[in-house]
Parts: structure tokens; sequence; C-alpha cells
């Protein structure tokens, strides 16, 4: 097993848009490239992930973790059937699991962590209450499922807008002013209240440019990928496009988007058969897109030895500081690693963004096919200065 793991929390604000079926299956399709997959149901109080697997009652469950008949999540994992992949089930009688203490949660979150495994699911509730939210914060770059329908869309955004104020406010949570700036910013009767994540740090930038520098930041940390599910036409995609435009513009938040599952009739009766549709045969069309999900998360299977001119795609980034007309902005430039990495520009001050722009390598390479990844990543990053001297960037602007 590997030693470095990732751990994907599956949330989407509103019940029925399919984040079971998204966590059974994306952990089947990486538990049939050999990974070691532990899948966790914290839909506490209406678990269901273990009917996807054909157990109708799970002999043990997150109840004799919380109620201490077990002392470790190891001592209440099931097998699900798939080689390598076992399950936590959040199924049991235990009432108060649907509520557990913040000291239960809190013991809870660190022993999903402690987990070994290479990739852990981790299946969420319905709803935005601080137990969901706070279960989604256990990765940086969360699945927010989609279904194109305007509730589920709404229901989506206010999901994502209440994790972006639920983590600044624990993020000041030692900073009582600046805390009741971004309790006030969401009290849309409070004359503090603001209309997108911009306005917020530009408020607190006023009294604590330190401050506003780190909220920035802080979201900045945080990109969410996007599973758009349920689908009848690829008109259908215009919800998610529309969605990472109002996260981006509204929250701040860069999203990805890793793929689009429509709705067929086998996926329906996979379902019927207790079974995920990645081990049914009949499934063929949503078990391709599924695999294409799965390479958009974690990259496709390799082939053979990767070419001699491949780099590795470590993790860097370059941070300065351009005073012009008596403004210091602040340019930032980092490259996301992964299958498809991508090199991404942002120039703000007082936590308002000016500019950003978001490069795939993976497309430079085919036109622009000199240099290195950390060159060009260079390169854009010296553009974007010369874009501030040049007086293309301006605060008036």
């Amino acid at each position: 097993m590997a030693g470095h793991k990732t751990i994907w929390s599956v949330g989407g604000g509103k019940g029925g848009v399919g984040k079971s079926i998204a966590t059974a299956n994306i952990g089947c399709g990486l538990a049939r490239r050999g990974k070691e997959v532990v899948l966790v149901d914290a839909d506490l109080g209406g678990a269901n992930l273990h009917t996807y697997f054909g157990i109708k009652y799970p002999e043990k469950s997150l109840e004799d973790f919380l109620k201490g008949r077990a002392a470790t999540l190891e001592e209440v994992m099931i097998p699900t059937g798939v080689e390598g992949m076992r399950l936590i089930s959040g199924g049991g009688e235990f009432l108060g699991i649907a509520n557990p203490a913040y000291a239960q949660k809190q013991k809870l979150i660190a022993h999903i962590k402690k987990l070994e495994a290479d990739y852990i699911l981790v299946d969420l509730g319905a709803g935005s209450s601080y137990n969901v939210l706070d279960f989604f914060a256990l990765s940086n770059s969360g699945i927010v499922v989609l279904v194109p329908e305007p509730a589920a869309i709404q229901n989506a955004y206010i999901f994502l807008k209440s994790f972006v104020y639920r983590r600044l406010q624990r993020t000041f949570a030692d900073n009582l002013r600046v805390s009741e700036m971004i309790k006030d910013a969401t009290d849309l009767r409070s004359p503090g209240s603001v209309k997108t994540f911009s306005d917020l740090c530009e408020r607190i930038s006023r009294e604590d440019r330190t401050s506003a520098e780190r909220a920035l930041s802080e979201i900045k940390s945080f990109r969410p990928k996007l599973l758009l599910n349920m689908a009848t036409s690829r008109e259908d995609m215009k919800a998610a496009e529309a969605f990472k435009a109002a996260a981006a513009a509204f929250l701040g938040l860069d999203t990805d988007f890793i793929g689009v599952m429509y709705s067929r009739a086998a996926v329906k009766a996979a379902s019927r058969k207790m079974r995920p549709f990645m081990l049914d045969e009949d499934a063929e069309e949503s078990r391709a897109e599924m695999l294409s999900v799965i390479d958009s998360l974690v990259g496709k299977e390799p082939s053979g030895a990767a070419p001699a001119h491949e780099e590795s795609h470590e993790v860097f980034g370059f941070n300065d500081n351009v005073s012009h007309l008596g403004t210091v902005f602040h340019v930032q430039t980092e490259v996301q690693a992964g299958a498809s990495p991508t090199i991404e520009t942002v120039i703000y001050n007082g936590g308002r963004i000016f500019f950003s722009k978001k490069s795939l390598w993976n497309e430079i390479r085919k036109t622009d096919g000199d240099g290195s990844l950390r060159e060009f990543a260079g390169r854009q990053h010296r553009a974007a200065m010369a874009a501030i001297r040049l007086n293309k960037i301006t605060v008036q602007g």
C-alpha cells in the first residue's frame, strides 16, 4: 500500500443527488485498479451505503465505535465483496448517532484521518449542518455532487457557501473582531452583510490587511471537485458551468469539473439489485463515464514507462509584492500537481482579487513545446508583474 493516502469527502447539500452511488462506484473503480480503499458512511442517522453492496444489516458500524464497544475504526470495518475495498457503515439503531456530541465528532474525524488506505471516501449526509461541513473539511478537494435542477444547484451553492464561512469562522476563532465581521457578513439584515467573499476580504483589510490575506489564502487552499450526476443531455452541462462561475465570483472558490454521469436505466437497475453499477455488465456506458471521472480524479492508469522527456510535476509557486503608484499588489503563482497540472496566477490587494489566470500545462505543451513547467510558470508570473507596472492592473479598474 502506498505511503501517501488521499481523503475525499462526497457532499452536495441536497438529499437524493446520488452521493452514495458516486461514493460506492468511485471506490469500486479505484479498488479494481489495485488500490486499497476504505469507504466511510458519515451520513449519520440516514446511512445507506451498505445497501449498495447487498448488506441489509451490517454486523458492525460506527455505532459500536461511538458507544465505546470498539476502540478503533479498523475494528468496525466490514468487507464489501470487492477485493481491496472495505466499508465502515453508519447504520445502526443508536438514535444519538445522528447528532454526535462535539467530542464524539472530533474523535471520529481524528480516527478517519488515521485510517490506512490509498484512498478514503467519506459519504456525507444531506444539508449544511456543522457536522456535515466539518466532515467535508476532511479533504481540501472534496467532491460536490450536482444534479441539473434548480433546487439541487441552489442547495449545493448554499452548502459550499456555508462551508466557506464555517472555515473562516474556525480560522479566526481567536480573533473576536474578524470573527464578528465574518458572522455579520452572512446576516442579510446586518449592515455588515456582503455579496461576495472579495467584499468581505476588502472589509477585513481596512482594519487588518494580514487577516485579509490569511482569509484569502485559506479559501484559495480549498479546491472542490464537481461531479454532474443524472444529466439527460449535454445541455445540462450548462448547470455545472454556471455553478463554477458562481462559486468563483461570489465565494472566491476555484473548482475542478471532473465529469458527468448520465441518467440511465442500468444505474437504477444495479441499485435495485443492491450492487454498484461498476460491477454490472449491463451498465457499460455508465462504467465508461465513471472511469472517465476517476481518470479526472487520479489520472489514467499507466500503460508503461513514462517517456524520457516526461517531467515530475512537483508542487511549487512564486510570491512577489509589486509596488506601483502608491499601491502594493500581491502576485501569487502556484502549480497544482496531478495528471493535468495547472499554473494559476492571482493578483490581489487588500483581499480583493484584481486578476486571475489559470493555464493548462498539457494544452500549453501542444503549442509551446519549448521550456519546462517551471519556466512557463515563471514567465506567466513575470508577465503578471509587468501588467501592474504597465498600468493594466489598477485599484480603480
